[in-house]
């Protein structure tokens, strides 16, 4: 067999392979939406939370805080109006964000039926959980 005829078989090949990646990409898209909006709400959320923080520093002349507070002191300074609890509620919804995405993620994994990367998914979150935890007790 010349390479010449064997040319065709590999083409074909790698058209298949092509294909299955191409609907592959396709199946993923909303997983792929899906986590670029949590991402982009999140971030716009939490910039807007920080920034009325800052606002209620300034108005109030509240020096900010060199050190977050306690997560639980936080609801109730943030209901207080003080302006270093609205920007610890920031700081703690930017830590929050990523976790919500990768659940989002892990839950499309899942209902794609891709067992696989769903695991992956939930080992990631479990990393997270480790980071958010050993950062909060400090």
């Amino acid at each position: 067999m010349s390479a010449r005829q064997a040319a065709p078989g590999v083409a074909d090949a790698q058209q298949q392979e092509i294909a299955e990646l191409a609907a592959r990409t396709e199946r993923l898209t909303p997983l792929y939406e899906a986590a670029g909006r949590v991402f982009a709400w999140g971030f716009r959320i939490g910039a807007a939370i920080l920034a009325i923080g800052i606002l209620v520093a300034v108005v109030k002349g509240e020096p900010l805080a060199h050190q977050a507070d306690r997560i639980t002191n936080v609801p109730a300074r943030v209901l207080a109006g003080d302006s270093a609890g609205i920007i610890d509620l920031a700081i703690l919804w930017f830590m929050g964000v990523p976790v919500v995405t990768v659940i989002v993620a892990a839950v499309d994994f899942w209902r794609l039926g891709d067992r696989r990367y769903a695991l992956l998914t939930l080992v990631v979150l479990i990393i997270l959980g480790v980071s958010i935890a050993l950062a909060l007790n400090r």
